[in-house]
């Protein structure tokens, strides 16, 4: 077996570029080997941790999802570190962080010829499976994305992105035509992995990922689903009464926005301000959470039927949060844990034991090193940390903070709020944002004060904390090969695609800031 094992580390690698060829000429290219055990990613849109009830939810039920932290493992320290799509997603499948992956903002492509761990997987005789919303390949939301802009998954049916739920376009492996979903496309994707699942080749474990789109907004879900929420009802966080630091980035602007963009962005501030539009979009995101939960039971239990449920590494996680008029921002991208905080629930019976929750911090970098470590499989060197020792307590956590970012101006969020660029840290106990020009932006102790009401950024007292974590992510940042520095970003950007018209409207409106 070491011989097997030594021949699929040297195999993957050079398929992925990290050996040159000839380095293990000692090994025969006809070895082949399957490892078990099946891996499968479920993947939500904007779903914040606080409302899962194992995650101490109050406004609804999701019995599903607290089965998993149940039988396995729960981490309270789950954090977005770029908290929009692209960057999550991008982080997620590469193990890099967004700049050294090539990705700075949504809908930035990433580059295909990067390892990917599906690759790695692939090369270590799985197969592959991603069914769902892909949106990395930045060429257009409805447009096909062939084969070799894929990363490395061979069944394939997806799209790049849309979040109209209910007419909902993928396109089936190969064909360049697209199709519809039927009725709820969450539902119907969810279907076909328990069809992938079912008529799956048993002689190799196989890699799925099932990426949903809700409960993105609009905030819609099936009607019985709907039914089943009130607006009246629901307990809404206690921090949508406060809106001191939206305020101050919608009165003293670090930058311009275009003219073209003002009335267009700004409307949708209401959405973040008036509390009866607050719950009625809140009813309709829990609605839709309620909808995944039950989806991921049908999967569940597919697995069970299939005698491979003990044998298969379920992960379910978000890509980020969502504001729901917290702190009366609107949408996500903001270093506050309403936008990044994100439900981190893992099932392995081989390796993890029922009931584990981890307090270890988590960034979308360290989730596949994370998986790859129980299944003991192997890939190319990344930014990610394997935490699993850690999980298992085998080894001493002594990660003390993780990253957090906003690198570009020209997303809605930015638009609406007036949110600037920003780099932070997330450490157990603070979280910390500065502006690109180093001045402090943010400091929130999250023991004393968990719904962040209390900035202490510019408190007396605080200078020797915030000196600290400064620190801390100046090291970071090195790691992420981020030099701070919007102008060098937009160049980049520009540089790559000539015709980013926000971009573009965002540099007229800004000539000496980037």
């Amino acid at each position: 077996m070491k011989h097997l094992k030594s021949f699929t580390l040297w195999f993957s690698l050079l398929l992925l570029g990290a050996c040159k060829p000839g380095e293990r000429d000692d090994l025969s290219k006809g070895e082949t080997t399957a490892i078990e055990p099946n891996i499968v990613v479920v993947l939500a849109d904007q779903l914040r941790s606080f409302e899962l009830s194992c995650y101490g939810g109050v406004n609804i039920q999701t019995p599903n999802f607290d089965r998993l932290a149940k039988e396995g493992l729960m981490l309270t320290n789950a954090y977005s570190t770029y908290p929009i799509c692209t960057p999550f997603r991008g982080m997620l499948l590469t193990g890099r962080y967004p700049l050294n992956s090539g990705i700075s903002n949504n809908d930035h492509p990433l580059n295909p010829n990067l390892p990917s761990f599906a690759k790695a997987v692939k090369a270590q005789g799985y197969h592959t499976a991603y069914i769902g919303k892909w949106h990395l390949d930045g060429k257009g939301r409805t447009s096909y994305i062939p084969p070799e802009r894929r990363l490395g998954f061979e069944h394939w049916q997806a799209l790049e992105c849309t979040h109209e739920y209910f007419k909902s376009l993928y396109f089936d492996n190969d064909a360049k035509e697209p199709e519809y979903w039927e009725g709820f496309d969450a539902q119907a994707q969810t279907t076909s992995a328990i069809e992938y699942i079912q008529n799956r080749n048993t002689e190799s474990p196989f890699f799925m990922t099932l990426s949903w789109g809700p409960p993105h907004d609009p905030y819609i879900a099936p009607e019985n689903y709907r039914n089943r929420v009130k607006p009246e009802d629901l307990i809404l966080r206690e921090n949508i009464a406060e809106h001191t630091i939206v305020d101050e980035l919608q009165n003293n602007p670090r930058f311009t926005i275009p003219d073209e963009y003002i009335e267009s962005h700004h409307k949708l501030r209401k959405y973040a301000k008036e509390e009866q539009l607050i719950r009625n979009r809140y009813a309709g995101y829990l609605a839709a959470i309620l909808a995944l939960d039950d989806y991921l039971g049908d999967l569940i239990e597919t697995l069970e039927e299939e005698k491979i449920l003990d044998n298969t590494i379920i992960v379910f996680t978000s890509d980020h949060g969502d504001h729901l008029g917290s702190h009366q921002f609107y949408g996500k991208n903001t270093p506050f844990l309403e936008s990044t905080s994100i439900p981190f629930l893992m099932r392995y019976p081989k390796e993890i034991n029922s009931g584990t929750v981890s307090d270890v911090l988590l960034s979308p970098i360290d989730i596949f090193p994370t998986v790859f470590g129980l299944a003991d499989l192997e890939h190319v060197k990344v930014d990610g940390t394997d935490l699993s020792p850690i999980i298992k307590n085998e080894k001493e956590d002594l990660r003390e903070a993780i990253l957090l970012m906003n690198l570009t101006h020209f997303n809605n969020t930015s638009l609406i709020n007036g949110l600037d660029t920003y780099r932070g840290v997330q450490t157990k106990r603070y979280t910390y944002a500065r502006y690109e020009d180093k001045s402090p932006w943010l400091l929130f102790d999250n023991l004393i004060d968990p719904l962040q009401l209390n900035n202490l950024a510019e408190k007396a007292g605080y200078k020797d904390v915030i000196l600290q974590l400064d620190g801390k992510l100046d090291i970071l940042l090195e790691e992420a090969g981020d030099g701070e520095n919007t102008k060098q970003i937009y160049d980049r950007i520009l540089k790559e695609n000539p015709e980013r018209q926000m971009l573009i409207d965002m540099r007229k409106a800004n000539p000496n800031k980037f």
